[in-house]
């Protein structure tokens, strides 16, 4: 490769270092096929379809044009990767459909899953899904995902300029392509996070689309980590545990598997912390990830986005996130198992979420970003209140039971163990 790499035009979008790093990852014999990790990204069929744009007149891959790809597709514009998704997933210009624009992001989306290789399973049903989500704007156009929530998706002619729009209104898609094209050529064309830490050997029952759609949609400074808060399968159906687990840990998502196969939750902008009122902020939202995904953002119609509540007698107990008392987005009794949720919802444009009376399967909560000092001196155990303020709880009826008290010490203990691990 030598004489041609000394006969190279580098590409104006590539730095010194960069053609210098491509260069060490180019095999010294001539190929016809792209080599891992590309063929570890994509499937044959595309793999085949890629490598014959760079071949030259030889009929091998040559340094120029392997170069070039990664100037033009990494470091270019839109346009540029909108040519990259309609090549690979063999998609010509001129026959543009909404399915057709489904079935490039669903290539991206299986070949970023295989790129980042995190411990999380993948699904195939989760890139159609995340597919239809991201081009439901060309397919309902005008219309909130509260309404065409139970509405069969049509095919509709597109062109490439609508396509540029998704990609625009959308940059998780673009996103995908250049951590793709980080992998492959194991160069940083343009740095990307886009899914969370996670402690090392940690289960969850949740995918690696389903995290990635709900971490694009956090605010970039919570993006970075989640912390692992609760999950049934390993703290059991307790709802004293429950709310140990969960108070005073910052934002986080909450989410909830029912008996009837739905998948939904919430996102909560504000710590969760005991009491009669509402709290958080509009940035708050509902989702559902089955059976479709999608994000139901805050209306103006009113400010009950959180609510979290225990031992009052005239108050409901439980947690909740939207709408009203006792006609909540999502409600989660104290009596632990009971969960309803509501068919309209003031405070989310969000469809149903689940059944009206339906029954809990799993509930999985994790912290997003870093802890602030306020919620870390509040996550204190309340043993460490002096008496006097101990004696206002109760006359207040908010303090806990024995149990919890225990629980929200073990909690600490174990919120240390999981920085030790996220420090590793």
């Amino acid at each position: 490769m030598g004489n041609e790499a000394s006969s190279v035009q580098p590409h104006a979008g590539l730095s010194k270092s960069d053609i210098e790093n491509l260069q060490k990852t180019f095999p010294k014999t001539p190929s016809k096929l792209l080599w891992s990790p590309w063929s570890e990204v994509f499937e044959a069929e595309q793999l085949n379809v890629l490598s014959q744009t760079l071949v030259n007149k030889t009929g091998v891959i040559s340094f120029q044009n392997y170069q070039q790809l990664a100037g033009d597709v990494g470091k270019g514009g839109l346009e540029n990767k909108i040519e990259f998704m309609l090549m690979i997933a063999k998609i010509q210009k001129e026959k543009l459909t909404t399915e057709s624009l489904k079935t490039c992001i669903a290539v991206i989306s299986k070949a970023f899953s295989k790129a980042v290789k995190k411990n999380l399973s993948i699904s195939d049903d989760d890139c159609a899904k995340l597919a239809s989500s991201l081009s439901h704007d060309l397919i309902f156009p005008s219309e909130k995902r509260k309404a065409s929530f139970q509405k069969q998706e049509t095919k509709v002619d597109i062109e490439i300029d609508d396509i540029e729009k998704v990609l625009m209104s959308n940059p998780l898609i673009e996103s995908m392509i250049t951590e793709i094209l980080n992998h492959c050529f194991q160069v940083t064309l343009r740095p990307q996070t886009l899914l969370p830490k996670l402690p090392t050997g940690h289960k969850t029952s949740l995918t690696l689309l389903q995290v990635l759609f709900l971490n694009f949609q956090l605010p970039h400074e919570m993006r970075h980590l989640w912390r692992p808060l609760f999950n049934t399968d390993v703290h059991g159906e307790s709802f004293s545990k429950f709310t140990g687990c969960i108070l005073n840990q910052g934002p986080s998502i909450i989410v909830i598997w029912d008996d009837q196969g739905n998948i939904f939750g919430g996102f909560a902008t504000d710590s969760w912390k005991l009491g009669p009122k509402f709290c958080g902020k509009p940035e708050t939202f509902l989702f559902h990830l089955h059976p479709k995904m999608n994000i139901y953002d805050s209306t103006p119609f009113n400010t009950n986005y959180q609510y979290f509540n225990l031992k009052q007698k005239t108050m409901p107990n439980g947690l909740g996130m939207g709408g009203q008392l006792e006609y909540f987005g999502f409600w989660i009794d104290s009596e632990f198992g009971i969960l309803k949720t509501s068919p309209t919802c003031s405070t989310y444009h969000s469809a149903p979420l689940g059944q009206v009376d339906g029954k809990i399967k799993k509930i999985e909560v994790f912290g997003v970003g870093d802890l602030n000092e306020k919620d870390i001196e509040a996550g204190k155990s309340v043993l460490d209140l002096d008496p006097e303020a101990q004696a206002v709880l109760e006359m207040m009826g908010k303090t806990f039971h024995s149990k919890v008290i225990r629980e929200v010490d073990e909690d600490n203990e174990r919120k240390e163990e999981l920085e030790k691990q996220l420090a590793n």
